[in-house]
């Protein structure tokens, strides 16, 4: 794994897109095209290069976007991504049903400090090849280096059993978007 080059930027917004299509919690915030999925990877790499990292695989087919939870940075060009993504990814007609969503999550996650799983992804043809095993390996070396927890949510009923062989369990779960969503956590701290 390596970390996010410039170069690297539409590779990564392509994984995402093709890996993240058809994703119930995706679909509730952008809805199902791939449109709007793009925003919203654009949008979640410009937050996570200026509150967090991004990793690429070796092979180039898999990446991983974390934010730190204690890092909130809003500069202006992260400004101008949140009007981007409310108006042309999310919709006017969906503005609110997304912030209550993003809001009711925040309630939910630790208050201490934690490291953040925003999107782990691989593209379709290298799914279950071992690629997002390794950059998951990855983030919890940061994380313990860095002495904080691992957090992430997910809603794909197939990656329960993933996340939960790397060590993360379930401390609470969500049905009110109207699917099952799943809150993870994983402390191995030195």
């Amino acid at each position: 794994m390596r970390k996010f080059k410039e170069q690297d930027r539409e590779n990564i917004i392509t994984i995402l897109v093709r890996s993240f299509k058809g994703n119930k919690s995706v679909d509730f915030v952008v809805g199902k095209s791939a449109k709007g999925r793009k925003i919203l990877m654009e949008y979640s790499l410009e937050n996570c290069l200026e509150n967090g990292e991004v990793y690429v695989s070796d092979s180039g087919k898999s990446c991983v976007l974390i934010k730190y939870s204690d890092q909130k940075r809003k500069p202006l060009k992260l400004l101008i991504w949140d009007l981007k993504l409310a108006f042309l990814g999310i919709g006017i007609q969906r503005i609110s049903k997304v912030l209550k969503r993003e809001s009711s999550i925040a309630e939910i996650q630790p208050k201490e400090p934690f490291l953040y799983v925003w999107f782990i992804g691989s593209e379709p043809e290298s799914q279950g090849k071992g690629e997002g095993s390794k950059l998951l390996s990855s983030v919890i070396d940061i994380a313990k280096k860095k002495n904080l927890p691992v957090c992430l949510e997910t809603s794909t009923a197939r990656n329960f059993k993933w996340y939960e062989n790397f060590g993360f369990l379930v401390y609470a779960s969500s049905a009110q978007f109207g699917f099952p969503f799943y809150f993870y956590r994983k402390d191995d701290m030195l």
